[in-house]
């Protein structure tokens, strides 16, 4: 492993030295520990604005336990409401107020990614930081669901701008989607949703104040002029104008739309054409390119870059679907239905250090890889087991399981991209990695959503009950809870576990070719020194805290 913060936003660097890494580690200064920990801070904050959401859209029990129902079964509580109660909606614009963050975060990360090179990290991060901040006011003063969706999508251009790279900048974002789920849950039952948003408001501000601080890096020397012409304009225009395109269009597949629909293929293949011919120019004709053909020349980084995107379409879905399990098969309360999510999140957590500290002792990531991807496919088979009569602990064992593959790839995977390409192309290879692995999430969850809509249709209609409890099935959860135990609300509740099966079908057949897939990667040594232009510099104020230390000591 790199004895250095690998990452995006890159913290330290030190001249190459022979023979280095078998006579020193390299251990961070306090300057050092200081930026990272302010950017695992940020970066928790934007993957728990990921999964926050899930558990408090829909479901929401009055503090006393009963459930109230109001005109067209929406509770009358205004304090303890959810987000579409609230504010009103369907079950397709509440599914967009988690899938417009992901797919506004996956499609800016390049560009942003290349912006940073050029103009520098503290520019781009303070700026994300800003557009982030905006994007959280507007989501807690939206009176309804279009200014929450809007607020939505600014909050993920800014998090696309931030840190969430290697390490523990990494684990922290780990940690940030995991627990996500419990918090929002707890929230939506005890107090307004807009506490969702709110939290993120002292985090911003530490940061705002922080990052010009202490992110003290060496600005590229270019004027202003210079650094404009070196942008990709065009093709940055291209990307993100095709790839919102083609996931809007992927998205109202079988959700807004038919798939066989105008309204669907039109922008799908509008999207496909545009990321087609974004390529095409990238290779031919730009003259600094933002995505670097460089990073493509190698099956192993190929190979990587698939697995990571298919990470993200299989965590960030089960991340929104077991705990639509809980809140709808086993008719949890939110804040219950985040806490079954803990074995997961106590043990991806500790398999991820674990697999890292391995990974750079053996210089070998290729056996974490392998046995990840298994315990992955194995637990994404068990979730197809469950139904309404699962025992808590087949739950829990299957949550386990998940946790610790999900782990052991985690970290895995992200050494093998700075491995494979050269040092200078490390930070391109990390962004490409990630950037792959959010589109990952965001396909993931749509079409987790059509899947989970198509099979629970199907089966109401085989057991003679109206379909269109489908398309409104987080909205009917509120009515579910007033229904009396027969054989009814059995059928529905199977129903909604059927849907949940299909979706968890997919899950199993893309883990086991992730792991099939997994083969393909080569050994590369892990231990290079990462060469970038971006360093920290002592302020003034270090100097002088420095000296003291010194003189004190």
């Amino acid at each position: 492993m790199s004895n250095q913060i690998n990452s995006g936003n890159d913290v330290e660097i030190r001249e190459p030295d022979e023979n280095i890494y078998a006579r020193q580690p390299w251990k961070p200064s306090r300057h050092q520990m200081v930026v990272i920990v302010t950017l695992s801070i940020m970066s928790f904050v934007i993957a728990l604005d990921a999964t926050v959401i899930v558990t408090s859209l829909s479901v929401k029990s009055h503090s006393s336990g009963s459930w109230y129902l109001e005109g067209k079964k929406r509770l009358t509580n205004t304090l303890n409401q959810s987000v579409i109660q609230d504010i009103g909606g369907t079950s397709t614009q509440a599914f967009w107020v988690g899938t417009a963050y992901l797919i506004s975060c996956a499609t800016v990360m390049p560009l942003l990614a290349s912006l940073s090179e050029i103009f520098g990290r503290p520019v781009i991060l303070i700026g994300s930081l800003m557009i982030f901040t905006t994007g959280t006011t507007l989501c807690c003063v939206a009176e309804s669901i279009g200014p929450l969706l809007g607020g939505r999508v600014v909050q993920g251009i800014g998090a696309g701008g931030m840190p969430k790279y290697y390490g523990i900048i990494q684990l922290a974002w780990a940690v940030g989607s995991l627990v996500g789920p419990v918090i929002g849950g707890a929230i939506a039952e005890h107090t307004t949703w807009r506490w969702i948003f709110y939290i993120n408001f002292p985090i911003c501000a530490y940061s705002l104040i922080a990052v010009p601080v202490l992110l003290t890096l060496k600005p590229p020397t270019r004027t202003f002029a210079e650094k404009l012409q070196l942008v990709d304009w065009l093709g940055g225009f291209l990307f993100i104008g095709s790839m919102v395109t083609f996931l809007v269009g992927l998205s109202w597949g079988g959700n807004d739309f038919p798939w066989r629909s105008a309204q669907t293929l039109v922008p799908v293949f509008i999207g496909a054409a545009g990321l087609m011919t974004t390529l095409f120019y990238e290779h031919r004709f730009a003259k600094v390119p933002f995505l670097k053909r460089t990073l493509f020349t190698d099956m192993s980084s190929i190979t990587v870059y698939v697995l990571g995107l298919l990470q993200g379409f299989i965590l960030y879905g089960q991340l929104y679907y077991v705990p639509f399990y809980f809140l709808s098969v086993k008719q949890k309360t939110p804040t219950m239905a985040g806490v079954a999510m803990l074995p997961v999140t106590l043990l991806l957590v500790p398999g991820s250090i674990i697999s890292g500290v391995l990974v750079s002792r053996l210089n070998a990531y290729r056996w974490s890889i392998w046995m990840g991807w298994v315990l992955v496919a194995a637990a994404s088979g068990l979730f197809i087991s469950w139904s309404v009569e699962t025992h808590l602990a087949v739950n829990v064992v299957t949550l386990a399981i998940a946790g610790i593959g999900h782990g052991l790839v985690l970290n895995a995977q992200t050494f093998v991209t700075g491995a494979i390409v050269d040092e200078s192309d490390s930070g391109a290879a990390a962004a490409m990695y990630l950037f792959l692995r959010m589109l990952g999430s965001a396909v993931g969850v749509n079409i987790g959503s059509t899947t989970f809509q198509n099979v629970m249709a199907t089966e109401l209609e085989r057991k003679g009950i109206t379909r269109s409890i489908a398309q409104h099935a987080e909205e009917y959860l509120v009515v579910l809870r007033t229904l009396p135990d027969d054989s009814f609300k059995r059928s529905v509740l199977q129903s909604y576990a059927s849907g949940l099966k299909g979706v968890h079908s997919v899950y199993v057949a893309l883990a086991a070719i992730a792991f099939a897939a997994s083969f393909l990667i080569r050994h590369y040594d892990l231990n290079k020194e990462h060469v970038t232009v971006h360093k920290l510099q002592e302020t003034s104020f270090m100097r002088k805290q420095k000296h003291q230390v010194s003189a004190d000591a």
